[in-house]
């Protein structure tokens, strides 16, 4: 059995035998002799650590979990009891016995409240009756550590029957508001019918007014073309064909956008949400957008950040929401500018960035950025048809998958449209 120093005394020591299981039993004693035999008595039943002081005893408590403190009365400097009160801020948890001879029965019995003493132990002891005293202190040791565990389960527990609570409340309440809101848009349903009766009064005239240039211009090309019939080269009459090309386009573009906005009005979004590669779609319809931005010696560049990222939302809707915001970022870009795209992991969902360097939005823009048939003060750089229709087509499909859709932008500065997508976790 080996013997190991602690504290500045070169005399103190304490000695242990580690084994699983067993309860830990610190006795503190100044008499040698007193410490060798209670071990040797118990070193098989528990963890015995002795020690020749109480500072030795307090570096032992420092180190090991005990469970048990005996300790004799009558030590130099201190005696048990005082060895016992002193630790009781820092080790308040182990049970504490006291081993005294008759004569200090008395004052062992005054002081048995401040070292908060478990019972006294008289010399000479038996090993059979202190055994059982020990196993009894274990057992009160131990049954007071369950307990603890058992009042801090009911506390948590009571915490999460509250937080449920309070979460239930919560959702009724938000049912509650729901409801209230549902009430007043049965009251407002007039005044909506209202405004869509004038949006359709809107869109015809605008229907009007898009279509009849580029008709004009088929009608014009034609006619030259059937005016001067055989002496057209061969030059001559491709560029004839692309300017009705150019001007049929420009109707298909009106005449799509239209169907589109009113197919949403009437029957609403479909979507089909699935997991998806936003970065894959992305990449689909930036190559689509690529001969036009050649034209106008415009860069469409696209990076993924942080990997690839994942979303739980309509691929077919996210293409369209795509499609329009890459329009308008070559549209609206000088030629010679940059268009930038990226794509983004965010809160278990995507994060799309479309960013121009263009003309931007000025504060009057954005109050009706979303707004159908609105006009922005930003003008197509190249003589491109708007509509005014792309951004609330963008908002309509957006909100359909449970999106969200953000302007950064600086007058003069360019524009950066950030669509977040749902996580794929949901």
């Amino acid at each position: 059995m080996s013997r190991t120093t602690v504290g500045p005394s070169s005399q103190s020591h304490f000695q242990y035998i580690m084994t699983p299981d067993k309860a830990h039993i610190l006795y503190v004693d100044d008499e040698e002799f007193n410490l060798t035999a209670f071990r040797a008595t118990f070193r098989k039943s528990y963890e015995v650590h002795t020690a020749l002081s109480a500072q030795e005893g307090e570096a032992i408590l420092s180190e090991y979990p005990i469970e048990l403190i005996i300790t004799d009365q009558r030590m130099p400097g201190i005696t048990g009891v005082e060895f016992l009160e002193k630790i009781i801020g820092s080790h308040p948890e182990p049970i504490r016995m006291v081993l005294t001879g008759f004569a200090d029965i008395e004052s062992i019995i005054a002081a048995i409240n401040k070292g908060e003493v478990h019972r006294y132990i008289t010399k000479p002891w038996e090993e059979d009756d202190i055994k059982m005293v020990i196993d009894s202190a274990i057992e009160t040791f131990r049954l007071r550590a369950e307990n603890r565990k058992l009042v801090e389960h009911l506390a948590m527990y009571n915490e999460e029957l509250e937080a449920t609570v309070a979460l239930r409340t919560s959702e009724l309440k938000h049912k509650s508001d729901e409801l209230e809101i549902s009430n007043r848009n049965v009251v407002g349903q007039n005044k909506q019918i209202s405004k869509l009766n004038r949006e359709k009064a809107e869109m015809l005239n605008l229907a009007g007014e898009d279509l009849q240039h580029p008709l004009k211009e088929i009608l014009r090309t034609a006619s030259h073309a059937i005016d001067r019939g055989s002496k057209l080269t061969s030059a001559e009459a491709v560029e004839q064909f692309g300017n009705i090309r150019s001007a049929a386009t420009r109707i298909h573009a009106v005449l799509e956008n239209l169907l589109l906005l009113n197919s949403i009005e009437v029957t609403g979004v479909t979507v089909f949400p699935t997991h998806v590669d936003p970065g894959m779609i992305t990449q689909m319809v930036l190559m689509s957008h690529q001969p036009h931005a050649l034209d106008k010696n415009i860069a469409i560049t696209f990076e993924r950040k942080g990997g690839i990222a994942m979303a739980h939302t309509d691929p077919t809707c996210l293409q369209t929401i795509l499609d329009h915001l890459l329009s308008n970022a070559v549209k609206f870009s000088p030629p010679g500018k940059n268009v930038t795209v990226s794509v983004e992991s965010s809160n278990g969902g995507a994060r799309l960035c479309i960013c121009d360097h263009g003309p931007g939005f000025t504060d009057e823009d954005k109050a009706t950025l979303f707004t159908k048939f609105a006009t922005h003060s930003a003008k197509p750089t190249s003589g491109e048809l708007t509509t005014g229709l792309g951004l609330s087509i963008v908002k309509s499909y957006v909100d359909a998958v449970k999106g969200s859709i953000e302007l950064e932008t600086t007058p003069g500065a360019g524009a950066t449209f950030v669509v977040t997508l749902p996580s794929m976790h949901r």
